[in-house]
């Protein structure tokens, strides 16, 4: 297993602190175009896979039976930041199916979003459900395990239904057997995979081009890339990545993260995937890496570089306000 230098945190000029990596990107019909580490190794996507989770929702049929709406659609694939905007599609939709919050087994949290979870605090409310990262996903498997007419008390359960369901979608995204695979608990409750890094990149290729599969995997992929395009804040939430460079590129760079470091991001129609991991799990050097990527790959106009310059390098800033360093690519890498 090897790392490459990814990225560097500075203090006065000096450099303080450093993020390894590594990194695979490839078109979809799976070959490695480009490569930075070792990126044969094992890992966990964790939530970067939820895009490719959601493909049961889908090809099953609930998300049609109970019209759901491209804002549920993307909630379905989200990590959010449990802002109002996120809360109040989750709550009707919650209300629709005629189940409550009690359903969802990802357990309370507090919202991401230091704004909102002031207002709760201010209010005298505590964490929630809904508020997790992670309800979204749990309400799509909801969804689907009551159209299949599955259980609802153990759909986080390995064996249950949608989780079979949901995992040979994503083994067929990613090309990986998982019969053999590491499969650990995440810390919303569900199974988690594990898989080579390359792999991850050829299934996020695959959800930017899925004219390798039948008409109804790519309906279906299709289905959730418009959902997403549509909605850039309901993917993650305000100054995030994944949902500023969706918005600032109208769509042609969609991207998810996943917990302890790993990023992908996709291309809509044109087939070509990135998937990345920071290998001591910081989330401040993933955004930082993917945008020197997209940079490295001259898939960033002038304007859309300039949009997005506060990710590429952002400012490290003490308590009084002033800036006093800044995270930023590696100078030995790219």
């Amino acid at each position: 297993m090897s790392f490459d230098m990814f990225v560097e945190l500075t203090r006065n000029n000096l450099v303080e602190s450093r993020h390894y990596g590594a990194a695979a990107v490839c078109n979809q019909r799976g070959e490695l175009l480009h490569s930075w580490g070792d990126v044969n190794q094992i890992i966990f996507p964790r939530s970067a896979l939820k895009p490719m989770l959601a493909i049961a929702m889908i090809e099953s049929e609930a998300s049609d039976h109970y019209q759901l709406s491209d804002r549920e659609i993307t909630m379905s694939c989200a990590s959010h930041q449990g802002e109002t905007a996120h809360t109040e599609v989750l709550e009707r939709w919650l209300q629709r199916l005629g189940l409550n919050e009690q359903h969802l087994a990802c357990g309370c949290a507090w919202p991401e979003d230091g704004k909102a979870a002031r207002v709760l605090a201010a209010n005298g409310q505590s964490s929630s459900r809904i508020h997790h990262n992670c309800s979204g996903k749990h309400l799509g498997f909801l969804t689907t395990a009551m159209h299949i007419k599955a259980p609802l008390n153990n759909y986080c359960d390995l064996q249950h239904p949608v989780q079979r369901l949901g995992l040979k979608a994503v083994s067929e995204m990613v090309d990986f057997d998982f019969s053999s695979a590491n499969i650990g608990v995440d810390g919303c409750g569900f199974p988690a995979p594990s898989m080579p890094l390359v792999s991850l990149a050829i299934g996020a290729a695959r959800l930017g081009d899925s004219s390798c599969f039948p008409a109804k995997r790519s309906s279906a992929i299709m289905t959730i890339n418009q959902a997403i395009v549509n909605n850039p804040l309901y993917m993650a939430g305000s100054d995030t990545l994944v949902t500023d460079l969706n918005r600032v590129t109208r769509g042609a760079v969609l991207a998810k993260t996943g917990a302890e470091g790993v990023f992908i991001a996709w291309l809509p129609g044109q087939g070509l995937g990135i998937a990345l991991k920071i290998a001591d799990g910081s989330a401040r050097a993933r955004s930082v890496a993917l945008m020197a990527i997209l940079l490295h790959l001259k898939i960033l106009d002038k304007a859309e570089q300039d949009a997005l310059r506060c990710y590429s390098a952002p400012s490290l800033v003490n308590s009084q306000g002033v800036q006093v360093g800044e995270i930023r690519a590696a100078s030995s890498w790219l």
